[in-house]
Parts: C-alpha cells; structure tokens; sequence
C-alpha cells in the first residue's frame, strides 16, 4: 500500500478539446517526477475517457445524462443550422402561453421546481460519493485550461461545479490549488461571485494571464494570485526550429466555430460566414503563390469550419486546390501537427500556445483577448488580429510580414519557450512544497482568504 501523497487533478480535460488535456499531461509527468510516491486520480466530465488517455483512475465531476459516457461529435457535413428558415412556431396552444406574460412566468416556474425535485435525490448521492472519494485526496489541482467561466453552461455548469467541489474539499480537509487557471467569459454578475467565493477558499491561486486575474478581481476575488504561463507551455517536449525553406512553405490552419449557431451561446451568421470566407480567400491566395496548406483543429467540432472553409474554396475558387483536414486524436498529435508547419494561422487559444511552443512563426485571429495575451507575451503581438475585423486585407500583409521575419521569430520564440518552462517548473516545485511533511487527516488546512 502506498505511503505517498494522493493528488488529485479536476479540470476540462478528456473532452471534445485536446489542448485541454496539455494541462493534466503536464502536471503528471512533472509531480510524478518530483514526488515518485504520489498516487494520482482526475475528475472531468467523462471519467472513461481520462483513464484511457491518461491510464490514471477517474471520476465524474458532474453528473452525466444515462449513457452518455463521451462528448457529443458532430456528424459528417453538418453545416450552420441558424442560416436555415426558423420553424414557424406562432400557431398553436404554446404560442398563446407565451403571449401570456404571468401564465408564461407560472410554467417556467412549475417547470423549474418539478426539474429540481427530481434532480436533488440523484444530486444527494452525487456529492456523497464526491465526498468520499476526496477523503483520501491531499491535495485538489484545479488545472487549466478555463474552469473559471460560465459562457458554456452558465451559473449551474463550472460556477456550481468549483463550488460543490471546493465545498467538499473543506470538508474532508483537502488544500485546493487553483493552477495558471483562465477565467471567463463571465456573463452573469451572481456566477462571478460565486467563483469569487470559490478562489477564496483555495490555498492557491494562479492564473494563465493577467486578463483573467484582473476578471476576478472585478468580481470581488481579492486574495493572493500569481500569473504562471498555461499548462501546456510546460509539457515534456523538446521542441525545434522550422526548416530553412526559401519558397514553398508548409502552413497550418486552425479554423474555430466561433458565432456558429449550434456550437456557440451568442449566434451572428454574418461574423461568423465572413470569417469563413475571408479564411478560404487566404487560403486560395497562399496555395497561388505555392505554399502548401492544411486544415487541423484542436476541438472535435472544428471539423465543421473546416468543412466549411472546403466548400467555400469550391464554390468561391474552383481552380484552388482545398486542403485536407487533419484532426489531432491527442497533445502528441498535435505537437506533430504543429511541428510540421513552417507557419500558423491559428485561432483557438491552445492553437497560439501550441504554435509558440513549437517554435512556429504564429498569426492568431483573437475572439477573446487571452489569445492576444499569449502573443503579446511571445513578442507577436503585431501578429494578433481582432475576431470583429478580420478580413484578408488585414490577414494577407501581417502573413507576409510574419513569413519576412520567420527565423527571427523563431529564434525569439525559443529563448520564451525556455523561460515559460522555468516559470512553470517553479510553480511545480511549489505544488510539491505544499505536500511536504507527514499526512495529517485529522483537521482541515486553513484556506487563503481575501485580505
């Protein structure tokens, strides 16, 4: 039996985004290699997935519908739902509740309190089994990437989640760490001090930017909180400079479904077509002047941009040859992915990190500013275009621009490397210290509380 810390790793990772699995990947091979004795268990969403990436026991963060035991893919050729004509729903007995304000506000309420009775027995059972799996747990990571929002799910999705979770951990005396985490996007004011509440109670805090401490700061988190780099910059990997290539490039493009209408809470079809567009018009342009390109995703459901992007390259220029679309099945896979590339033009926020990382010269187009962050911090902030005006005349010059400089780049990119995998070294040494001396279950570690 093993005498050794038991540290556990709660996060979004093992889902439908591999670069969320960079952040465990990392934490594992660090702490194991400073604590050899410590026994490891994760808790996400779909356990069953986490052991089989991972080959480390795991257990459900939340409750899951019966039978859904991995995230939902979409299906092949799936296209933007929202440009089709809406269903005509001003017909019949529903429509008539609906243009009645009081009878509209009594069925949502009769509906609320019926969906509540029958998910608090089920909940009951949940947070027992929660409480005693973390009995044994000394230490609680919650690790990066984003666990600090409520855009997806809102205040009963993560908010709830860290608290229940946080809540447990009081309880059975395990410290808490929250680890280079990203906060936001934040849209309701009560989920922002719910999480503020939550940071309190850890016995540490670090977030992946500044962007995201200065977010919980406004929304009442007062106590101490560093900024480490994300997780990923700290995976076991070595990485290497591009090629020396003269002419003909090797570009990797990482499309994202930001605006679509199935994938994300705020629909536009107009920002969202004109970003399709403008990155198949890029797209054509590079494949005319030789360069080689393809599509790669860091999410399941890039594939449906990427479909898109194929088809507009086929509609828009049909002499243009349309890329393949290469979807990366784990963090090594996408290091190689990335590796592969003399050049990026990225989109997600594990798609800038994983460019820099790689040492990839690296043009992001930001939908929030944590992306920004990442560039500005590696020296590329020229080469970060807003989401809302994103076009090819801003994309084609800083391409150009971002090619003229490729082995400067990289060269800046490699000494920022080193540094973000000292930073974060630091902070593992610091995870390590926090479980130095003997196992004491007997009473509950004080937590860091806002000063």
């Amino acid at each position: 039996m093993s005498t050794g810390p038991t540290i556990g790793i709660l996060g979004t990772f093992a889902d439908a985004n591999v670069g969320d699995d960079a952040g465990p990947t990392a934490l594992l091979h660090h702490l194991g290699r400073l604590i050899p004795d410590a026994e490891f268990v994760l808790f996400c969403r779909f356990p069953a997935v986490a052991q089989e990436r991972f080959a480390v026991p795991a257990f459900p963060v939340q409750r899951r519908p019966r039978g859904q035991t991995r995230s939902w893919q979409p299906p092949p050729g799936l296209v933007e739902s929202f440009s089709q004509e809406a269903p005509n729903e001003s017909a019949g007995w529903r429509a008539w509740a609906r243009a009645i304000p009081p009878l509209r506000f009594a069925v949502r309420a009769a509906r609320a309190t019926a969906g509540v009775l029958r998910q608090v027995p089920a909940e009951v059972r949940f947070l027992w089994q929660g409480y005693r799996r973390l009995r044994n747990v000394d230490l609680l990571l919650m690790a990066g990437s984003n666990p600090i929002f409520d855009f997806f799910g809102g205040y009963w999705g993560y908010p709830y989640t860290m608290w229940k979770w946080t809540t447990l951990a009081r309880l059975t005396g395990t410290r808490v760490a929250f680890v280079s985490v990203g906060a936001g996007p934040i849209v309701s004011r009560r989920s922002g001090r719910l999480l503020a509440r939550v940071l309190r109670r850890a016995h540490y805090v670090s977030f992946r930017d500044e962007g995201s401490r200065r977010l919980m700061r406004e929304h009442g988190f007062t106590g101490p909180a560093s900024v480490y780099p994300d997780l990923a910059h700290g995976l076991p990997f070595t990485p290497s400079r591009p090629s020396p290539r003269a002419t003909r490039l090797r570009v990797g493009v990482n499309p994202m479904i930001v605006y679509h209408g199935v994938f994300w809470p705020v629909a536009d079809r107009e920002r969202y077509r004109r970003y399709i567009e403008t990155l198949a018009a890029l797209i054509a342009e590079l494949e005319r002047d030789g360069h080689e390109v393809f599509l790669y995703g860091t999410q399941k459901d890039d594939a449906v941009p990427a479909e898109e992007i194929q088809g507009a390259l086929r509609t828009a220029f049909p002499g243009a040859t349309v890329p393949d679309y290469h979807p990366p099945e784990s963090v090594e896979g996408l290091l190689r992915l990335c590796s592969s590339a003399d050049l990026l033009v990225t989109t997600r926020f594990h798609g800038a990190v994983f460019g820099i990382m790689t040492l990839r010269p690296t043009l992001a187009i930001c939908y929030q500013g944590k992306t920004r962050e990442v560039l500005e911090a590696a020296g590329l902030g020229e080469f970060a275009v807003d989401f809302e005006s994103v076009s090819l005349s801003r994309l084609r010059p800083a391409f150009d621009r971002l090619r003229g400089r490729r082995d400067e780049i990289a060269g800046t990119l490699e000494r920022h490397a080193r540094r973000m995998r000292a930073e974060l070294a630091a902070q593992d040494a610091t995870m390590a210290a926090m479980l130095a001396g003997p196992r004491d279950r007997a009473a509950a570690p004080r937590p860091v509380t806002a000063g």
